[in-house]
């Protein structure tokens, strides 16, 4: 969790910067958005803010863009191949709700589900699991938080048949998921939890994406009711592919769940940008999902 305004020194916002440096892109970033990310609202964390910032410019490291604007500066550039590249060369994944129609999904990926309490982001992972357990990648599932009772209940409930022993693999695991995960296979994990500043789920992120070889990770993580972004802000955005959004909806005549695509990097169909497509559905025994209603 953030700390509040009275507990930020000079010393705590250099190290709030200094990590959001590490995952900015050459994207402009406004002041505001750092005072709202890192809850900087006295005079002194904006003061200080304002130093460290300043301070980037003179060393070369970021430019300014106009007033309270910043871009960071990022001399590398890789060369990349990609005459040699294949197109076709993607992972076939099967998605609950179809969503492979709108959406590719590529080696080394990461892609994210958040979702509010009760909303369905255990089951959309675990429902995730049994569509892909065939899947020649082989699929990992890192749980945090269920039991072995728990997971055998719900996946009985998903009504899906699951030989003995299972295609899939199971671990609990809580933490330092870059160090577990299979480079090459289908990694999906329920879910990262970190009670600890918010940068540091970027770091997370970052540490499974550079394990990553020919793989993916689904990865499941904790967001407030009507945002669309979770816990961890741009921080777990940024590496993303794709970024999906899970709620429940009360809107006084019906109550359902509703997934959101709010980020997708490489449409299936390239004259139909899938970024803001919603499907709403009924949660079925846990597991099992009814879409009423899609686009």
């Amino acid at each position: 969790m953030v700390e509040s305004e009275t507990d930020k020194t000079y010393k705590q916002v250099h190290q709030d910067l200094d990590s959001f440096l590490q995952f900015a892109d050459g994207s402009t970033f406004t002041v505001g958005f750092l005072d709202k990310e890192f809850n900087y609202r006295s005079r002194d964390a904006k003061r200080y803010r304002w130093q460290v910032l300043e301070e980037y410019v003179k060393k070369g490291l970021t430019e300014r863009k106009g007033i309270g604007k910043y871009r960071l500066v990022d001399g590398e550039a890789e060369e990349v191949d990609w005459q040699s590249a294949d197109v076709a060369d993607v992972i076939n994944v099967n998605w609950p709700m179809q969503i492979e129609k709108y959406v590719k999904t590529y080696h080394k990926s990461i892609n994210i589900i958040a979702g509010a309490p009760g909303s369905g982001k255990t089951a959309f992972l675990q429902h995730f699991v049994l569509k892909n357990m065939d899947n020649p990648m082989g699929v990992t599932l890192f749980n945090n938080d269920m039991s072995p009772e728990e997971i055998k209940e719900r996946i009985i409930n998903a009504g899906v048949y699951v030989p003995e022993p299972a295609k899939f693999k199971v671990f609990e695991r809580a933490s330092d998921f870059g160090d577990v995960i299979l480079p090459d296979g289908i990694n999906v994990i329920d879910y990262l939890d970190l009670n600890s500043d918010l940068y540091k789920i970027g770091d997370e992120i970052e540490a499974i994406y550079r394990k990553l070889n020919r793989g993916m990770a689904l990865i499941g993580i904790q967001k407030k009711p009507g945002q669309d972004i979770g816990l961890g802000g741009i921080f777990s955005w940024k590496r993303s592919k794709l970024y999906m959004s899970l709620d429940t909806v009360n809107d006084g005549s019906q109550k359902y769940n509703k997934l959101k695509i709010v980020k997708a990097r490489g449409r299936t169909n390239p004259q139909l940008n899938p970024t803001g497509i919603e499907f709403k559905f009924k949660l079925i025994k846990g597991i099992k999902f009814l879409v009423t209603e899609e686009g």
